[in-house]
């Protein structure tokens, strides 16, 4: 026998009704990328992290950031491996790529070289073994597992183990793999294998077997075991009730979690369990992410043949129970017994000096005696009870009455009597307001509290002091605290200490539910648990005095939801007991929907521990940084993210955040959206400081981070540098110009004199300039005038001399009148185009003299011009190809360059036929070469040699206007005054090349 000892089950199991949770669902609806979680772990900083099938998830308690953007084909991702104490968690990627999350981001890397996804041996692939139920379970998949002495390799039938360091190899025949997932876990550095067959759990080491225990829920088939290695937790689920398995003291221990009743799904495939905030994470193939609050608050509901389990007055019934107003009594495990109160008053309720317990029933009183079990009872008719208290023999009674009869509204009465019976008055005390309170002060002063105010009652000199003076305020409860301070609890207005006969009002919490206070019970650590229309509240009394002496000091309350185990946030008050404390230690609270049952003292308060600023959307791109925030000033909006692991009520996170280095910086309070938001920061050195209340004493922790704004460029230290040496200098050269100016004030006068003699001699010299510029375009007007006149002379006399002959002549045959006429013609069209020629010669020199330098398109001039003769050379069958470039622009006389350009082109499209004329451009320094090439008959050596020696001696050569007509003359004219030139080329494959070498710029 084996010296095995039975498993021994940790957990007490209670009744499933004690057992509380809450769970929470998220999916693709609600933050998940998709709906299969394969794996979950805690990071060493706090957060969980999720795989899914759709990228990788960073869970604080409160949003999830999502990562699926890495430069890897898939974003699929199953389980983790690692080491999360050394910041080193691992998951595969494909092609072998892995991601690493290291200090809270995740990045892809090289695989990891102790914890590779796969290697080979003995030509067989082995997978990294480090979680179950997250990878595919096919069949034929053999694993692998690193310890610090040796490594596992698992197959179906067997257990290889290899030596690290002597390399030796034990091998262990048992089926390692059921139902293709491996029957084998870890706890720490020990392994452990399922053996179903003899319903063991086998301890492995080194390979062999060296001890094994009973353990009926592992070796159970209808069990699934959830296995993390980088978690280092082993958890069971049997049915719907989950376990944790823990090895300690060389015994296997299973430990009860929780029992769910309705759990959405039951295809879990990774489970999580964080023991610090006692939450249960499922992650299903399917149904996304599952988290299961646990509650130390029990709530209990009347049972389902009762009305609504709407909750009032309650008294302690012995020390685990209380009971209700309908006489039913309620522990913690639900009612338990019955008097059968009938048709009471649900607000009010109370023990007599003798035991009894006094209810109302309308305006009547029924006292239950204790003496028959609460059976049989007596009635005071018209006692309508608020409240009351006895000292000794006497009575202290708070009642209401109408002020008129069948009103809504009451009028108090407080009395004093003799004696228990309710008949032997001593004093009477009358209050225009419904009472709701009473309790003693001192030994003569009683404390009133009406739906208008707080009254003290001298009961000796029977005067009535009014405390709260002109402010109403409606009083729910007034509860003498263990040190005998006095506490008021009010509707809407908060809660007060009575101090001095002057009430000091608390602060409110965040959300200002602690306006409506119902009551405060205290426990035995000096808290005060307050409920209220909206949550739970805790807070120190030694906090609330400490701010009643000093109001800058601070109070942290803590809140308890919903979520912490209750049916409703909202609690019940207007009844003379809002909340009891039994025997046992444990608190009883009325809701609307329960009682309440905890005990205080076994309430843990969660509180975050660590704060992180890593993280900032600058114009709606998110950065990462470390301690220092680089922005421009460029930037609008910049929202600092602080991230905060925590997993319990939100509303518990108190975060105050401001920026050091601007005037009058403040603490900010940080919303549920951690989030802090920058805008119009000048340049320069800031610090955010952010604060976190970290326990309950008020202990806070803090974070700091430099943000860096860069300024422009004036406004850096060495452009005022600059700035202030340049006015220096410039006020250093002002004053040397002024001793300047006034030792040389004599010369300025001469010195005016020789500019105006200096520009006038650039204007005489302009003047000459201009003069014999005229001249020449005289001589050279004269020149072509002559020209003109001379060679106009021969066709003039030939049409006189033919019109002669025609009148001495009286009869022509036809044949010579027709060449008559013809001689007559060709002389009279020849005239005509020297007239043209001169008029348009005219014209042109008259706009150069009035042009004004003007910036234009060389290519566009050409176009117009090529529109212009397309359609004669397209009846010739000539093609015009403006080649020019189009980024060409130029000043030259717009008029005479198209004046130019008309006649070269006239001539081109004039003698080619059935050919292609092309034009283009190229840049030379300060010129424009243009050249207008033909595929036409051609201009003869004769002119060619003509028109050059003409260009060069233009103010000497003799014109042949007659011989070779005005156009190319006029052009050389027009090229001249441009400055310009041309050059005839005869083309090797026929036609001719003007090239012109256009000056681009006019002189001044």
């Amino acid at each position: 026998m084996p010296k095995n000892i039975l498993l021994i089950l940790l957990f007490i199991f209670f009744k499933v009704s004690s057992q509380k949770y809450n769970i929470q669902l998220y999916n693709t609806d609600n933050g998940l990328p998709q709906n299969s979680v394969k794996d979950i772990i805690k990071d060493k900083y706090g957060f969980i992290w999720l795989t899914t099938e759709n990228g990788i998830v960073r869970y604080d308690g409160a949003k999830f950031l999502v990562y699926k953007n890495f430069p890897l084909n898939s974003q699929r991702f199953t389980f983790f491996s690692g080491n999360t104490d050394k910041d080193s968690i691992f998951t595969a990627g494909d092609y072998g790529r892995v991601i690493l999350i290291h200090k809270k981001f995740p990045k892809v890397t090289a695989p990891s070289k102790r914890f590779p996804n796969l290697i080979l041996k003995d030509n067989i692939n082995y997978f990294l073994y480090g979680s179950n139920y997250s990878y595919s379970k096919s069949p034929g998949v053999y694993f692998y597992m690193n310890f610090k002495d040796g490594r596992y390799y698992i197959k179906e039938n067997n257990l290889t183990f290899i030596d690290f360091h002597s390399k030796n190899e034990e091998n262990l025949k048992i089926r390692s793999i059921y139902k293709n997932i491996p029957r084998i876990f870890t706890i720490d550095e020990d392994l452990f294998y399922i053996d179903f067959s003899s319903k063991k759990v086998l301890k492995i080491k080194k390979g062999k077997i060296i001890d094994s225990y009973d353990a009926p829920l592992l070796t159970d088939i209808h069990s699934k075991v959830f296995w993390s290695r980088i978690n280092n937790q082993v958890l069971i689920q049997n049915k719907n009730i989950f376990y944790s398995c823990t090895y300690e003291n060389e015994q296997l221990k299973i430990s009860k979690i929780i029992q769910i009743d309705k759990v959405k799904g039951d295809s879990f495939i990774s489970v999580y369990y964080d023991q610090f905030y006692k939450r249960l994470y499922l992650g299903g193939s399917t149904e996304g992410l599952q988290i299961i609050n646990f509650s130390d608050f029990v709530t209990i509901k009347r049972p389902p043949s009762k009305p609504e389990s709407v909750f009032y007055a309650t008294l302690p019934y012995d020390s685990s129970s209380v009971m209700n107003t309908y006489g039913e009594i309620y522990n913690r495990n639900g009612i338990v017994k019955n008097k059968n109160f009938r048709n009471t008053v649900p607000f009010f309720m109370a023990y007599d000096p003798s035991g009894n317990i006094i209810v109302r029933k309308d305006d009547d009183l029924n006292i239950y005696t204790e003496t028959t079990s609460y059976t049989d009872y007596t009635t005071v008719k018209d006692f309508s009870l608020k409240d009351f208290f006895f000292d000794g023999e006497k009575y202290y009674v708070l009642r209401s009455k109408p002020k008129k009869k069948g009103t809504p509204d009451f009028s108090g009465v407080f009395e004093i009597y003799r004696d228990r019976s309710f008949r032997s008055l001593k004093k009477r005390f009358l209050f225009d307001n419904e009472p709701t309170k009473l309790i003693p002060l001192d030994q003569n002063n009683i404390l009133v509290g009406t739906i208008k105010g707080l009254y003290r009652i001298q009961t000796e000199t029977n005067r009535i002091y009014n405390i709260t003076g002109d402010k109403e305020l409606s009083i729910r409860s007034i509860i003498k605290s263990k040190d005998g301070n006095f506490w008021v609890t009010t509707l809407g207005k908060g809660f007060y200490l009575l101090r001095n006969n002057r009430l000091i009002k608390m602060p409110y919490d965040l959300n200002n539910n602690i306006s409506s206070s119902h009551t405060i019970l205290e426990d035995m650590k000096g808290f005060f648990w307050i409920p209220t229309n909206n949550g739970l509240y805790r807070v120190l009394e030694s906090q609330l005095l400490q701010y009643a002496q000093n109001k800058s000091s601070k109070v942290n309350y803590y809140r308890f939801s919903k979520d912490s185990g209750f049916n409703t946030n909202e609690f019940n008050g207007g009844s003379n007991v809002c909340g009891n404390q039994l025997g046992n230690g444990d608190f009883v609270i009325p809701s609307l929907n329960g009682l309440v049952f905890f005990n205080p003292l076994k309430i843990r308060s969660y509180y975050p521990k660590n704060i992180y600023i890593e993280r900032a959307l600058i114009d709606n791109k998110e950065q990462c940084f470390k301690n220092d925030l680089h922005l421009e000033q460029k930037s609008n909006r910049i929202d600092l993210f602080i991230d905060v692991p925590y997993y319990a009520n939100p509303d518990n996170i108190v975060i105050e955040a401001k920026i050091m280095g601007i005037q009058n910086a403040k603490w900010e309070s940080i919303g549920k959206d951690r989030k802090f938001s920058i805008s119009n920061l000048g340049y320069g050195k800031y610090s955010l400081i952010a604060k976190m209340l970290v326990s309950d004493d008020g202990k806070y922790i803090y974070k700091k981070i430099n943000i860096i704004i860069q300024p422009y460029f004036y406004q850096t230290l060495w452009f005022k540098i600059l700035t202030f040496s340049m006015f220096l200098l410039l006020l250093f050269l002002l004053v040397k110009w002024r001793i300047n100016f006034l030792q040389k004030k004599n010369h300025d006068l001469e010195e005016i004199i020789n500019i105006r003699t200096k520009s006038l001699s650039t204007t005489v010299e302009k003047l000459e300039i201009t003069k014999t510029q005229l001249h020449k375009e005289i001589e050279q007007q004269k020149k072509l005038i002559g020209t003109i006149t001379h060679d106009i002379t021969t066709p003039v006399k030939f049409i006189a001399l033919t019109a002669k002959e025609i009148l001495s002549q009286k009869e022509f045959d036809q044949q010579r009148t027709e060449k008559i006429l013809d001689s007559i013609y060709k002389s009279s069209d020849q005239l005509y185009n020297f007239t043209v020629t001169l008029k348009e010669y005219a014209d042109i020199y008259s706009h150069y003299r009035s042009d004004k330098t003007e910036v234009y398109s060389l290519y566009k001039l050409i176009e117009e011009k090529k529109v212009l003769f397309h359609a004669i050379a397209e009846n010739n069958n000539t093609s015009i190809s403006n080649l020019v470039e189009e980024n060409i622009m130029t000043q030259i006389s717009k008029n005479i360059l198209a004046a130019i350009i008309h006649n070269l082109l006239d001539n081109a499209v004039k003698y080619t036929k059935n050919g292609e004329i092309t034009i283009d451009s190229h840049m030379d320094d300060r010129n424009i070469i243009l050249r207008i090439s033909d595929t036409g008959i051609g201009m003869d050596e004769q002119k060619i040699k003509y028109y050059t020696r003409l260009q060069n001696n233009i103010e000497s050569e003799k014109l042949l206007l007659q011989k070779y007509g005005m156009g190319l003359h006029l052009v050389l004219q027009l090229l001249q005054m441009i400055e310009s030139k041309i050059i005839f080329k005869k083309n090797d494959s026929g036609g001719t090349s003007c090239q012109l070498i256009l000056k681009n710029k006019k002189d001044d």
